[in-house]
């Protein structure tokens, strides 16, 4: 008669249980290290696509991106040479003034002008040097301005010269004029020199032209029996020989009063700064769409390689906008050091002015 081994029985059934659970453990290790193999296999791809990409297989599409990026993406006005210029060219049309060999003090830009225009027709035909062409030519600008660039007159003349919109139109230079304290002295000297050989080199009566008009020179004659005329023609040749007896050259210095020049200076960089600032917003937002431009590209890079470089070109422009913002601030910064020398000169205008004697009151 068979028996039956309850406790072999139970032996057995919980030998069963541990090779099932052991067999459960070995799946559960076998499928994590399938998982972990998988994983591995991922990682060497992803490492291997790395490596990939910093070879000459990866990258393929950076000459283009870069260049896109640099050409403005088909747009002239958003390319690198637009937005921030190139080397020492500031695209900004106020640049050359601010900052670039444009940037001259009133003394300097009246020196030019004689230089350029000394041999205009109706110069030679007055029988001026190029030093007395320079000294009537100061002399008009401080009768007409003070050397003030953004001098206005009740009926319209403007800027140094002072010169009416439609003799600036005749001359070529309207509107652009008013931005332009060089078009202000060379249009003024080419007006000016026009009246001289109109004139066959009379100096009052194209002193008179230029202040009255050539036609009512023509009208009277002569001078103009108007007052300002009159002061005009009899003022002008003093100031004449002041400056010629302080020029020693074409090209010296220190002929205009200090705090003239100081406030001259003043109103050339504020003006200047001004018309800078005025062309920024432009440029600011060109500069805008450049990063609009590199934003974009992030989701067309192809490979790790095409991704570093478009990083690094962002972190080029960022340098390129900073650089940009300096200039902008070294615009306002030069105003404020012509306007503490403006002030200094005043100052020391002032004390020249006091400093007097009992002889000198009697």
């Amino acid at each position: 008669m068979p028996t039956n081994d309850s406790g072999l029985t139970a032996r057995d059934i919980v030998e069963t249980g541990d090779r099932e659970a052991d067999l459960a453990v070995q799946a559960d290790k076998l499928a994590v290290r399938e998982l972990i193999a998988e994983i591995e296999r991922e990682q060497l791809e992803t490492l291997r696509r790395i490596l990939d990409a910093q070879t000459s297989f990866g990258g393929q599409g950076l000459p283009a991106m870069v260049s896109g990026l640099e050409s403005g993406s088909g747009d002239p006005d958003r390319s690198v040479a637009a937005v921030y210029g190139t080397g020492e060219i500031d695209p900004n049309p106020g640049g050359a003034q601010m900052f670039g060999d444009a940037a001259e003090n009133i003394e300097q830009l009246i020196i030019r002008v004689a230089q350029e225009t000394s041999g205009f027709a109706g110069v030679g035909r007055a029988g001026l040097s190029p030093v007395q062409w320079r000294a009537l030519l100061q002399a008009l600008i401080w009768q007409e301005s003070r050397f003030t660039i953004g001098a206005r007159s009740p009926v319209g003349a403007y800027g140094l010269t002072q010169i009416m919109p439609g003799t600036a139109s005749d001359l070529g230079i309207n509107p652009e004029y008013y931005d332009s304290p060089y078009l202000q002295v060379h249009g003024g000297a080419r007006y000016l020199a026009t009246q001289l050989k109109t004139f066959d080199g009379n100096i009052i009566n194209a002193l008179a032209a230029y202040n009255a008009g050539p036609g009512r020179v023509f009208e009277y004659g002569g001078v103009p029996p108007f007052r300002e005329t009159q002061y005009y023609v009899s003022v002008i040749p003093e100031r004449y020989n002041l400056y010629l007896s302080r020029i020693g050259g074409i090209e010296a210095l220190g002929t205009i009063d200090p705090a003239l020049l100081a406030n001259a200076n003043l109103s050339l960089t504020g003006h200047g700064a001004a018309f800078y600032g005025n062309n920024s917003p432009a440029a600011i937002r060109q500069a805008a769409l450049r990063i609009a431009d590199i934003v974009e590209r992030i989701s067309e890079t192809e490979d790790v390689q095409e991704s570093v470089a478009l990083n690094t070109y962002a972190r080029a422009e960022l340098v390129r906008l900073v650089a940009a913002r300096i200039r902008l601030q070294a615009a306002r910064t030069r105003v404020l050091s012509a306007e503490e020398l403006a002030q200094a000169s005043a100052r020391m205008a002032e004390g020249a002015f006091m400093d007097f004697t009992i002889r000198e009151i009697e």
